[in-house]
């Protein structure tokens, strides 16, 4: 049996193409190198919170698709997880390194760099 074509199936092309992203993704990075929330958002509006850990909270962040934001709100400029944690140990050791910083402070940065170290071999995974 000859399957059946209606004129207006002649003159439309069907191409698979991936579907558009809803909006954008962007995540905080606690000052120990881990992921919060990804926030989903179309302009200003929160959409909604896709947890990390998840299936596809994991799939995202290795899509580079997610806006990493660094402790202090300033947003970090890569697109992969393993880059935002060197630039947030970057951070850490530049902040360190000033001359201005008292010993209370510098305890606290030294502390966010054992946990950043530590969380190095989990990066990523669930």
């Amino acid at each position: 049996m000859k399957p059946t074509v209606r004129w207006y199936d002649a003159l439309v092309q069907y191409t698979p193409h991936p579907p558009f992203p809803r909006g954008t993704y962007r995540t905080t990075l606690t000052g120990v190198g881990a992921p919060g929330p990804i926030e989903e958002r179309v302009g200003r509006r929160l959409v909604r919170l896709v947890d990390p850990d998840s299936r596809e909270g994991l799939s995202l962040l290795r899509s580079g698709q997610v806006t990493f934001v660094g402790p202090e709100g300033a947003p970090l400029d890569c697109k992969r997880l393993d880059e935002a944690m060197a630039l947030l140990r970057a951070r850490l050791e530049r902040l360190l390194a000033e001359r201005d910083c008292d010993e209370a402070r510098g305890v606290v940065l030294r502390d966010g760099l054992d946990r950043l170290s530590a969380r190095r071999g989990r990066a990523g995974r669930a």
